[in-house]
C-alpha cells in the first residue's frame, strides 16, 4: 500500500467534475417541482435557477481563490483548517463523509434509477409506483455497485465516464431549450402556460405541490431550495484537488468557467420545456411527454436515455469526491483508524479503504430515502404541532441538508474577510460578503420550508457529529498516551 495519491487529472476532467457532477438528475427531477410551484409564472422559475446559480457562484469563486493560495488534501479541509482551525476543519470533513457524499449519492442512485423504470415505462404497468417500487431500488442497487467497482479498479474509466458523460447529458438540455422555446412559441403552449389559472379544484403535482397555488414570495422560496440540490456538486472537485494537474491554476478555472456555463444552460432549459407541454403536466412528471412532444416518440425516447446517463454522470462525480472523504481525515492523522483510512492502494492508486466505509453508509442512507419515498415517516406525524403547515412527518435529507452544508461554509467565508488581509477588496470583502449573505438566506429559505422537521433534522446532526468528536477526542487521547509511554 502507498499513502499518497498521484496527480493524474488535467482542466479538462476538472471541469468535468463541476459540469458533469452538477448536472445531473436535479434539473430535471427538480424542474417538476418549480413548474408546480410557479404555475404559470415564468419568472418565478427563471429567478430561482438564475438566484440560484449566482449563489452557488460566489460559493465556487471565494473557493477558487482559497485554491490559489492552500492546497493538501481534500480541498473543503485545506480551506477550513487554514481559516477556521483544525478542529472546525475535522468537523466539517465529519459531516462532509458521513452526511453529505452518502446521503446525496443514494439519492443519486435512487433517481437514476426512478428515470430507467421510467425510460421502459414500468410505472405504467402492474401498478408499479415509480418512486418506490422494487425494480427502482434493485436497479439503483445496480447502477451503485457498478459505478463503484469501477471507481475503485479503474479511476481511468471512471474519468472517461466523467468526461463523455458531461458532453453527452448537455444534448437533451440544449436542445430542449432551444427547440421547446422555439416550438411553444410557434404553437402557442408557451402564451397558453403564461395564461395558466389556478383551478377552484385542487390539482396537484409531484410531491403533492397544489400547481400555481402558492403567492408569489413563497412559490419563489420553494422553488429556490429545489434549485439548491441542482446545483449541488460544485465543491466535489475540491476533494480531487492532490490528484488535479497544476490544481492552483486548473481549478479556479474549472469552479468559476463550471458554474456560469451550468446557469445559462438551467435557465435555457426551463425556457424550453415551458413551450413543450402544458403546466399541469410538467408540475406532475411530464419530462417524457416534454421530450416527445418536441421530438417524436423516438427522438423523445433517445433524449430520455441521455438524461438517465446524466444522472449516472452525476452518481460517478458523488462516487469520486465520496471515495476520498474519510481518505482526506484520515490524511491529516485524525478520525478513526487513519492508519487504515489513510491506505491507498498501490496498484489502482485508489483509498479503498475509505471507498468501502463511504458505500456503507451510501447503504444507510439509501435506506432512509426508500422510507421517505414509502411514506413511512408518516406514522411520525404526531409529532408535529397541529397548527404545523406541514400535514405529514417528511425526512427528505434533500431538502434539510443545505441547512448543515451552508452553515459550515459561513464561518469560512467570514474569515476570509478577517485572515487574508493581502486579497483586494472584491475578493476579501465583496465575494465572500456575498457567498456568506446567500449561504444564510438559503439557511432561512429551508427553515421556512421544512418547519419543525428542521429540528429532527437538527437532533440527528448532533448525535452524529458528537460521535465523530468523541472518535477525534478518542484518538487525540491515544496519541498523547503513545508518545508518554514511549522510550526517549
Amino acid at each position: 500500500m502507498e499513502n499518497k495519491l498521484k496527480r493524474k487529472f488535467g482542466l479538462l476532467m476538472a471541469m468535468c467534475m463541476v459540469v458533469g457532477t452538477i448536472i445531473g438528475s436535479g434539473i430535471f427531477f427538480r424542474n417538476e417541482e418549480i413548474v408546480a410551484y410557479a404555475g404559470g409564472r415564468m419568472w418565478i422559475g427563471i429567478a430561482a435557477w438564475a438566484i440560484g446559480g449566482f449563489i452557488t457562484l460566489a460559493f465556487a469563486y471565494v473557493l477558487g481563490v482559497l485554491s490559489t493560495r492552500h492546497e493538501k488534501v481534500g480541498g473543503l479541509l485545506d480551506y477550513s483548517d487554514v481559516l477556521v482551525g483544525e478542529k472546525f476543519g475535522y468537523m466539517f470533513g465529519w459531516f462532509m463523509a458521513t452526511f453529505f457524499y452518502p446521503s446525496m449519492t443514494g439519492i443519486l442512485a435512487w433517481i437514476s434509477a426512478r428515470f430507467t423504470v421510467e425510460l421502459f415505462g414500468w410505472h405504467t404497468t402492474r401498478g408499479v409506483n415509480q418512486f418506490f417500487s422494487g425494480e427502482t431500488f434493485a436497479i439503483a442497487l445496480v447502477y451503485l455497485v457498478a459505478i463503484y467497482v469501477i471507481n475503485t479498479l479503474s479511476p481511468k474509466i471512471s474519468e472517461k465516464i466523467q468526461i463523455s458523460g458531461t458532453f453527452i447529458k448537455i444534448i437533451p438540455l440544449i436542445g430542449m431549450g432551444i427547440v421547446g422555446l422555439i416550438a411553444g412559441l410557434a404553437n402557442g403552449v408557451t402564451l397558453e402556460n403564461l395564461s395558466y389559472v389556478v383551478a377552484e379544484t385542487p390539482v396537484r403535482g409531484v410531491m403533492n405541490i397544489q400547481i400555481g397555488y402558492y403567492p408569489a414570495g413563497s412559490a419563489f422560496l420553494s422553488a429556490l431550495i429545489a434549485t439548491v440540490f441542482a446545483y449541488v456538486g460544485f465543491d466535489c472537485v475540491m476533494n480531487l484537488n492532490s490528484e488535479i494537474k497544476n490544481a492552483k491554476r486548473n481549478l479556479p478555472i474549472a469552479l468559476t468557467g463550471g458554474l456560469l456555463i451550468i446557469t445559462a444552460i438551467y435557465v435555457l432549459y426551463f425556457v424550453g420545456i415551458f413551450g413543450a407541454a402544458y403546466t399541469e403536466t410538467l408540475a406532475s412528471g411530464g419530462t417524457r411527454t416534454a421530450f416527445t412532444n418536441i421530438f417524436t416518440e423516438t427522438g423523445g425516447t433517445i433524449l430520455f436515455v441521455f438524461i438517465v446517463i446524466s444522472c449516472l454522470g452525476t452518481l460517478n462525480g458523488l462516487t469520486v469526491a465520496g471515495q476520498r472523504a474519510f481518505y482526506a481525515i484520515a490524511a491529516r492523522r485524525r478520525g478513526p483508524k487513519p492508519e487504515i483510512f489513510g491506505q491507498v492502494d498501490a496498484a489502482t492508486n485508489m483509498p479503498n479503504n475509505s471507498a468501502a466505509l463511504n458505500l456503507l453508509l451510501i447503504a444507510v442512507w439509501m435506506f432512509i430515502n426508500g422510507a421517505q419515498q414509502a411514506g413511512w415517516f408518516s406514522y411520525l406525524s404526531f409529532l408535529l404541532p397541529e397548527s404545523g403547515n406541514i400535514e405529514v412527518f417528511r425526512f427528505n435529507i434533500a431538502a434539510l441538508i443545505p441547512i448543515t452544508f451552508n452553515a459550515f461554509f459561513i464561518p469560512m467565508f467570514i474569515m476570509v474577510m478577517v485572515k487574508q488581509k493581502d486579497l483586494g477588496i472584491f475578493n476579501r470583502f465583496i465575494a465572500p460578503g456575498i457567498a456568506t449573505a446567500g449561504a444564510i438566506f438559503l439557511i432561512y429559505a429551508v427553515i421556512q420550508r421544512e418547519e419543525w422537521v428542521v429540528a429532527y433534522y437538527l437532533a440527528l446532526f448532533a448525535v452524529v457529529m458528537c460521535g465523530g468528536w468523541l472518535l477525534h477526542k478518542r484518538k487525540e487521547a491515544k496519541q498523547v498516551a503513545d508518545v508518554a509511554e514511549s522510550p526517549e
